[in-house]
């Protein structure tokens, strides 16, 4: 997934650096960015690099979702 930002954003459960934004985005398929990134309030967008990173990443933001949800 892909998301739009700028800096570094802070994981304030884990008090560490959760990401950093280079050169104004970041594409993950780590459930846990994904997960904190959305609870921070950024929106993503599937990456449209390969199949196989489209797919992990469905997964990975499938979980997420459930996750939140429950």
């Amino acid at each position: 997934m892909r998301f739009e930002g700028n800096g570094i954003v802070w994981d304030p459960k884990e008090n560490k650096a959760l990401c950093r934004f280079e050169d104004g985005s970041i594409e993950t398929t780590d459930k846990h960015i994904i997960d904190g990134l959305k609870k921070a309030g950024y929106k993503g967008v599937k990456s449209t690099s390969t199949s196989a990173k489209d797919s992990k990443e469905e997964v990975a933001d499938e979980e997420v979702t459930k996750a939140n949800e429950s």
